[in-house]
């Protein structure tokens, strides 16, 4: 057995072990399915290059049938898994449908065999492109949604760092990073030829890809998908029934102080308020001209100034979390967001008197 099989072998193991974890996980149930599609769809990928490798085509021509060669479907899978775990609107599964884009290559081997060269074989060869265009196609897609899940999220929460969807973006650069290598490597295929011992780097990446997207898949937490109702952006004057709601709001804050609350979103507001999330977004921005992330933690850093001057005792992460923050991290972010500078250089400003007491 050569590198190149060992590699394949790899991977493929790893592929039925990281997929079969992924179906029988109990969050993220549908989205798991699309990314458990994804990496077994890789590790065919890998067997590929085994039944080449091997011979075994020649000896079990029915083998062609079989769907090994799913390059079309790996963007279509992408976007589904990112679009199941983003948004609360159903998929269109017709997206599926680009699976079948490599079986015309395999039903021509089937029918002509493996050594038949002629034009239809080398359109069909050529024609393999268009799965590095599908797929920088739904890499795009997977992005734009994202995007507005980002934006929709600090409508919602306001401790966000278990929603950052920093899995989804290395997700998407690891597809991104993966169009040059695979474009490269077809030229050379279609140009000057490439034997299947001569792919191990490519199988490598391949086998590298497989046990990054299940590690990250099966540490993947319950996001809060996007609601099916969106907040307008325009701002509109304030009614009087909008100046008493923003009133109400003001005052669960002020008086109740429900922001040091580290885990408050906003369910809890829309059962003290009687309103809905779409209503109370509406309220934040376009009454206050903020959203729920940037108004929540607004009060957090102003009690977080307040128990700095008043209390000597405790450290700055201390302070800060009784000031309603969950974590380092997001304290110190947070604080450089809204503030334009860090926690210990508020302090060490205000110790020198520059703030004033």
């Amino acid at each position: 057995m050569d590198w190149n099989q060992m590699i394949s072998l790899l991977g493929c193991t790893n592929a039925i072990v990281f997929a079969s974890v992924l179906f029988l996980t109990k969050i993220n149930t549908r989205a798991n399915l699309f990314l458990g599609l994804l990496i077994l769809s890789l590790g065919l990928n890998l067997a590929l290059s085994m039944v080449l490798s091997l011979g075994l085509y020649d000896k079990y021509p029915l083998l062609h049938l079989l769907p090994f060669g799913v390059g079309y479907g790996l963007g279509p899978l992408i976007y589904l898994y990112v679009h199941e775990l983003t948004s609360s609107k159903k998929p269109n599964y017709y997206h599926l449908l680009f699976f079948i884009g490599d079986y015309p290559h395999s039903l021509y081997h089937l029918i002509m065999g493996r050594n038949s060269e002629n034009g239809l074989h080398e359109f069909l060869d050529k024609f393999g492109f268009f799965a590095l265009l599908i797929l920088f196609y739904y890499l795009w897609r997977s992005r734009r949604l994202i995007k507005e899940h980002q934006s929709d999220i600090r409508n919602k929460l306001s401790n966000i760092d278990n929603q950052t969807l920093n899995w989804l973006k290395q997700l998407l650069l690891l597809f991104i990073g993966s169009i040059p290598i695979f474009l490269i490597m077809w030229i050379i295929i279609i140009t000057i030829g490439l034997e299947f011992n001569d792919r191990v780097l490519g199988y490598a990446y391949i086998t590298f890809a497989i046990f990054w997207l299940g590690i990250g898949g099966v540490r993947q937490h319950q996001l809060l998908n996007k609601s099916k109702n969106q907040t307008t952006k325009n701002t509109i004057a304030k009614t009087p029934l909008l100046e008493e709601r923003i009133e109400k709001l003001i005052h669960l804050m002020e008086v109740e102080k429900l922001y040091l609350y580290p885990d408050l979103d906003i369910r809890l507001l829309e059962s003290k308020l009687a309103l809905n999330a779409k209503q109370i977004s509406e309220i934040l921005n376009n009454g206050i001209g903020k959203n729920f992330y940037k108004f929540i933690n607004e009060y957090r850093v102003e009690e977080f100034k307040e128990k700095v001057k008043s209390s000597s005792k405790l450290t700055l992460f201390g302070v800060a979390m009784e000031s309603g923050f969950n974590s380092k991290a997001t304290f110190q972010r947070v604080f450089k967001e809204i503030t334009g500078m860090k926690p210990s250089e508020f302090v060490k400003t205000y110790q020198n008197g520059e703030f004033g007491n």
